[in-house]
Formats: C-alpha cells, sequence, structure tokens
C-alpha cells in the first residue's frame, strides 16, 4: 500500500507542476514579464516590495517600468516576448 501511495503522491506532484506551468502561460506573456519582472527586481536591488508602474510592448519583448521602495527614480526590467526577464537597470544617478 505505501508503494502506491508514493506513486500516487508523485503523479499528484507532476499534475501540480504541470498545471502551474500552463497557468502561468495561459495568464499570457504580459503578466508574465510582470511577475518575473517583480521577482527580478527585487533580486538584482536586493528588496522586496517592488511593483510594476507600466509596461510597454516592444518588437522583442517588454520593458516594465518598475516601482522599487525608496528609489527616487523608477527601475526599468526588459523581458523577451515570452517575458522572461532579461535585463534590469536603474533611471536615476548612482
Amino acid at each position: 500500500m505505501k508503494k502506491y501511495g508514493a506513486l500516487l503522491a508523485g503523479a499528484a506532484l507532476v499534475l501540480v507542476t504541470a498545471c502551474d506551468e500552463q497557468a502561468v502561460q495561459s495568464m499570457g506573456s504580459t503578466a508574465a514579464a510582470e511577475l518575473n519582472c517583480v521577482a527580478k527586481t527585487n533580486e538584482v536591488v536586493g528588496v522586496s516590495g517592488s511593483s510594476v508602474s507600466d509596461v510597454t510592448k516592444l518588437e522583442d519583448g517588454y520593458s516594465v517600468l518598475m516601482k522599487v521602495p525608496e528609489a527616487e527614480q523608477p527601475w526599468v526590467c526588459e523581458t523577451d516576448l515570452a517575458g522572461n526577464a532579461k535585463t534590469v537597470f536603474y533611471l536615476g544617478e548612482g
């Protein structure tokens, strides 16, 4: 019985993982760009709580304007067409 329980648990984990990936894909590239840019900006800047101010669709991806806690100017996150964060940079000095 334990053998089948472990097998079912493993199958359930695979299904949940597949559902999560499908959910991100179905939400669209813009939403993926926003989520990925929040995570990448928080990682690069070393903060939590960054938020999206604006999203611009470009020919080769998205430019996401980010509001970062305690930053005087916005940060920008650039993604590919699928919404994968590629670069993050600060628009202010310093």
